[in-house]
């Protein structure tokens, strides 16, 4: 996380007040993260029903109160003792009580049960698709009827497969699965505990991450495996200097677990030494050559996602409309991804903050936003806060229905005037944080014309 300290400067301090009590300041830190914990174990606990999600969508807004508070009041909380440890304890609260609950918003979680199982008794995921009738021997009561989209085999890289083997070997049940994924997010808070420290002195803004309820419940509560790869990133982006050879490891690693890293590669690139450079493009390579030469089926989960997968679109809806189909407005939205990557290679030597432009413009501009993806820019909010992008990750759960849960939720899609308040409430407040920014920048210079 290279560049100057990050600041919050929406609660301005008073000239010439004593500073405030320790003891106070470290209270009100364990009790916002007390409440934040609090609000993600009744979450994980709600009662069913009809309002379950309207219940599940409150507790999540009481969740990000909580947040808010800590956020506005970062500074404050910077020179907290043992920051890191109260970060990572209330991070782990806030977890815990998913791991026996079954999967809350999606039911991914079984197909990475299910895929884990075939790679382990020796079949190939990425040639069979669930209904194959090779696989009639793996199919149980517990978790093939709940594997979705069994007609296509899988989309995703070698390792993140691998991965799934691995559990399925120890354990195929989703409580293993699940004990998985949060096992990665947990280790992914302690290496974002670790980089904020060492940039900024304090590891106080990582709980922009750690505390955000989106990720907790994605991650912990629906066990999507999104950390499994963003572990491997973050690591990839903190060694980029000091240990090159690793960060190219942990950057291919990243890749052939979920192809977002990607993102990264040509601001690593330009850090890395030869050396470091080989290492990451021959692993890289290698690993999305087989990945590329597996998915080629006619039934390819990959290849499907690629040409016609589309959820809670927004701005990827105008630019289809303006350029008449879909895969011109995809085409369309990977340029402006590779211009925007062009512009920060060239101006940037951060590639955090190259990387995390790089993806904000893909989420953007992309046809897919599953609230989940949103972890690939909250990893960076540490690096330097943005309110409308903390804003996103409240308004995106609107995606799984307005308090009260869809008839048929496999196949729900928010209207366009639910994706206009997800996105119009954090552009608006963007907005207003951009004007507000321009008068601040011009008063200095009104109050030297008075003079």
């Amino acid at each position: 996380m290279a560049g100057a300290r990050p600041r919050l400067e929406l609660v301005p301090g008073v000239a010439g007040a004593a500073p405030p009590d320790p003891r106070v300041v470290l209270a009100e830190f364990v009790a916002l993260g007390a409440g934040l914990a609090l609000t993600m174990t009744l979450a994980a606990w709600r009662p069913g029903g009809a309002h379950a999600l309207g219940a599940l969508q409150s507790l999540a807004a009481a969740g990000f109160v909580f947040l808010a508070l800590a956020l506005l009041r970062l500074d404050r909380y910077r020179g907290v003792p043992r920051v890191s440890l109260l970060v990572f304890a209330v991070a782990l609260a806030a977890r815990a009580a998913f791991v026996v609950t079954p999967p809350l918003l999606s039911d991914d979680l079984y197909r990475y049960v299910w895929e884990g199982r075939v790679l382990a008794h020796g079949f190939d995921p990425w040639r069979l698709a669930p209904l194959d009738p090779a696989l009639a021997s793996l199919r149980d009561a517990a978790i093939f009827p709940r594997v979705n989209h069994p007609e296509l085999s899988t989309i995703y890289p070698p390792l993140a497969e691998a991965g799934f083997a691995l559990v399925a070997a120890l354990s195929p049940t989703v409580w293993a699965m699940k004990l998985w994924v949060i096992a990665h997010d947990l280790a992914l808070v302690a290496v974002l505990c670790a980089w904020c420290e060492r940039k900024t002195g304090s590891a106080a803004p990582a709980i922009a991450y750690a505390w955000n309820p989106l990720v907790v419940l994605e991650y912990a509560g629906s066990a999507h495996q999104d950390p499994t790869a963003l572990l491997w990133l973050a690591l990839a982006l903190m060694w980029a200097d000091a240990r090159p050879a690793r960060s190219a490891l942990a950057l291919a690693a990243g890749v052939l677990v979920k192809l977002a890293p990607l993102a990264a590669l040509p601001f690593l690139l330009k850090r890395w030494p030869w050396r470091a450079r080989v290492v990451a493009l021959v692993a890289i390579g290698v690993g999305l050559t087989a990945f590329a030469l597996e998915t080629r089926g006619a039934a390819s989960g990959a290849r499907a996602y690629w040409s016609s997968w589309r959820n809670n679109e927004f701005a990827f809806l105008g630019l289809e409309r303006a350029l008449g189909g879909f895969r011109a407005a995809r085409a369309a939205a990977l340029a402006a991804g590779a211009a925007v990557a062009a512009w920060w290679w060239i101006r940037s030597d951060s590639a955090a903050r190259s990387t995390r432009a790089v993806l904000r413009t893909l989420t953007a501009l992309g046809p897919v936003l599953h609230p989940w993806y949103l972890g690939w820019t909250l990893v960076f909010e540490p690096v330097a806060l943005s309110a409308p992008w903390l804003l996103l990750s409240f308004t995106v759960l609107l995606n799984y229905g307005v308090f009260a849960a869809p008839a048929s939720p496999a196949t729900h899609h928010p209207s366009l005037a639910v994706r206009a308040f997800e996105w119009g409430a954090p552009a608006a407040l963007a907005l207003v944080l951009a004007l507000r920014r321009a008068w601040r920048a011009r008063r200095p210079e009104e109050e030297l014309d008075a003079r």
